[in-house]
């Protein structure tokens, strides 16, 4: 397959959607097809929405043009006996897209219902399988239809509702072709190869004029059109082509994994917040990344290097050996589950701030999960296995290793059985994952010592045959990390998140050490994205310094100035504590012209450094009201201003700028 199939779709759907663009948001504005400005949507001014229009016309014209020159995709794609319209796979793409296509249009003039726009991508998925395109791995014909169908329209509305933020469907969908079209070239199908490319290139030429800030939306004209041809490509056979079934159902679903991560989540938490998944929402991976204090190109980049993450591991699965892929592919769901668990937990925590009141479903849900934490359960016995396979995969070699993997798969039920009861009785699954401490850490890799010696015990007392020490010894290697690193996610996510943010000016806070731990929670929360902490200061602390949950300290006269020109902040957070409302120990600020005098204020007893003239510092004002938090313990309820793990509890007010 020489380069100019590679080069020739790319660039001619590219260039001409490039210059289709902006004729059809011409079009658009005339039509007055243009998205205002909802409480429920991100986008902050009125843009055009026919882009859709744009991406077809870039695709199709592309295909046609290279049907004309003689490329034609009949021979190299055959139904494979389970097409029942006398059709190739290549025309059920096309009719299957087009329709797609139609649908959205209709939908972007008419407002369809959800149930037309449903029976519409029923339609168009049906083609796909009529024409021999689909999941065929259960042996049952009927079966196999059911889901097939099921994952065309769930694949088709996963790219609808990525559809959320400036650059992110089109961006994914670009990063999503060219991986697929890799693949096909790999395996020597040029025509598949020809259709992902014309993909790309038309969604990289519309994404000219969507990445943020956006001129013109795709619609769901663009979003269905390519969520569905996305979706055939990804199931396309190919003629005499043995796949296994790790490959059918790995590959595309790395390949589509964040429209797949992104759906889920939506649709879980919109569930358990008693919403339907169909309404509309500022809910999405991307919006909750902005709440964490991403930009939105931060969060649409970081979006991209997840898809590209997928779509290499999804690669990977077609390439290297089978037993590498498996384990790779097992690491790279578990990342995406653990980012999805977090970022769930954190939506319901800031809705818990807000001051929503929980849904009885979310209630039972979360009291279920507490007496019996199903996911840590199915967490940990991806870590468990993931950390056994490893072993037999460092273990052994070719042609070795397939016979060891027989006993792989009689002793794995014991491993986890074994591993997972240890877990239990230790007390781990009572820990909390955003609160997980070094004693935690302690504990897990404890419990990790002792339930690998029990699998030893117990595999042999069941049949000595079969088992390697050394595999063990591996076992326990791998094990550990896995263990205390899954559970350290979301500490450091918690840590660092809003650290790595950018468009948040640094700040520094001011106070007293014993309330750091309250108010570096509050600020790090996401409800003031426009802070990020650089530094905690208490000039009546130890000037050694040191670090309080990853965030740098100092103490001493001087910690102030230390601490703005070591981090080059430019805003000063300092804490008023007061009980109740009244009283308490006030701390109060004057400065001149949002400037830090050379003498005074005064903190406590401590006068501050002087500053150099000519520097500018906004000065916040965070003020704390000490109240008595009732968590359930005796010991924090005789304990009053104390929190779990002896963090402060209290009512934390807004910052406000201090008047000059």
């Amino acid at each position: 397959m020489n380069a100019w199939i590679w080069v020739g779709p790319l660039g001619g759907a590219l260039i001409l959607t490039a210059i289709l663009t902006p004729l059809v948001r011409g079009a658009s504005v005339a039509l007055g097809r243009i998205a205002q400005v909802r409480r429920d949507r991100w986008h902050r001014r009125p843009t055009p929405t026919l882009g859709g229009v744009a991406i077809f016309l870039g695709f199709g014209l592309t295909v046609i043009g290279f049907l004309l020159l003689g490329m034609e995709p009949r021979p190299y794609l055959v139904a494979g006996g389970r097409g029942i319209l006398p059709w190739a796979p290549w025309e059920g793409l096309v009719a299957a897209g087009t329709l797609a296509f139609l649908v959205g249009l209709a939908d972007d003039f008419l407002r369809m219902n959800p149930v037309s726009k449903l029976l519409g991508q029923l339609t168009g998925a049906s083609l796909l399988v009529m024409s021999g395109i689909g999941l065929w791995i259960t042996g049952n014909h009927t079966l196999d239809v059911l889901v097939s169908l099921l994952w065309f329209v769930g694949m088709t509305n996963a790219l609808n509702l990525l559809d959320n933020m400036d650059g992110l469907a089109a961006g994914v969908a670009v990063i999503a072709a060219l991986f697929l079209a890799a693949i096909f070239t790999m395996e020597n199908r040029p025509p598949l190869a020809l259709f992902s490319l014309a993909l790309a290139g038309a969604a990289g030429g519309f994404l000219l004029f969507n990445y943020p800030p956006a001129k013109i939306f795709m619609g769901d004209s663009g979003s269905l059109f390519l969520g569905m041809t996305l979706a055939g490509l990804a199931l396309s056979p190919g003629a005499g082509l043995s796949r296994s079934l790790l490959a059918v159902v790995g590959v595309p679903a790395l390949v589509l994994a964040v429209p797949i991560l992104d759906t889920t989540l939506v649709t879980v938490s919109r569930l358990l917040e008693g919403r339907s998944p169909a309404q509309g929402g500022r809910d999405h991976t991307s919006h909750r990344l902005v709440r964490l204090g991403l930009s939105e190109e931060r969060a649409v980049l970081l979006l991209w290097v997840l898809a590209a993450m997928g779509g290499g591991v999804g690669l990977l699965l077609r390439t290297a050996p089978r037993t590498t892929a498996v384990a790779v592919g097992g690491l790279a769901v578990m990342v995406l589950a653990l980012l999805g668990g977090y970022l769930l937990q954190v939506h319901f925590e800031n809705l818990r701030q807000e001051g929503v009141k929980p849904t009885q479903l979310y209630q039972r849900v979360a009291a279920l999960h507490r007496r019996y934490p199903v996911l840590l359960l199915a967490l940990d016995g991806l870590v468990f296995a993931l950390a056994y396979y490893g072993a037999y995969l460092l273990r052994w070699d070719d042609p070795r290793l397939q016979l060891e993997l027989e006993y792989f798969k009689r002793s794995l039920p014991v491993v986890l059985a074994v591993k997972m009861t240890v877990f239990g009785v230790s007390g781990v699954y009572r820990m909390s994952l955003r609160h997980f401490s070094l004693r935690d850490a302690l504990t897990v890799s404890r419990s990790v010592l002792l339930g690998t010696a029990f699998v030893a015990l117990a595999l042999l007392a069941l049949q000595r045959t079969g088992l390697s020490r050394g595999v063990l010894a591996v076992d326990f290697l791998l094990a550990l990390p896995l263990a205390v690193g899954s559970r350290l996610f979301f500490r450091v996510l918690d840590t660092y998140a809003h650290r790595w943010a950018e468009g948040r000016r640094a700040a520094v806070v001011v106070g007293d050490v014993e309330w750091f731990g309250l108010v570096l929670a509050e600020l790090e929360s996401g409800r003031w994205p426009e802070f990020r902490v650089a530094a905690l200061v208490d000039p009546r602390g130890d000037r050694r310094g040191g670090r309080l949950r990853g965030c740098p300290f100092y103490g001493g006269q001087d910690a102030l100035q230390r601490a703005l020109k070591d981090t080059g902040a430019g805003r000063v957070v300092l804490v008023e504590v007061g009980a109740g409302g009244s009283g308490g120990d006030r701390r109060n600020v004057e400065e001149e012209g949002s400037r830090l005098p050379p003498r005074g204020p005064v903190f406590g007893e401590v006068p501050w450094a002087p500053w150099p003239e000519g520097e500018k510092v906004e000065f916040y004002s965070l003020k704390v009201d000490i109240s008595l938090v009732k968590y359930g313990s005796p010991a924090a309820r005789e304990e009053p201003g104390r929190g779990p793990g002896g963090s402060e509890g209290g009512v934390v007010s807004p910052p406000q700028k201090a008047e000059t």
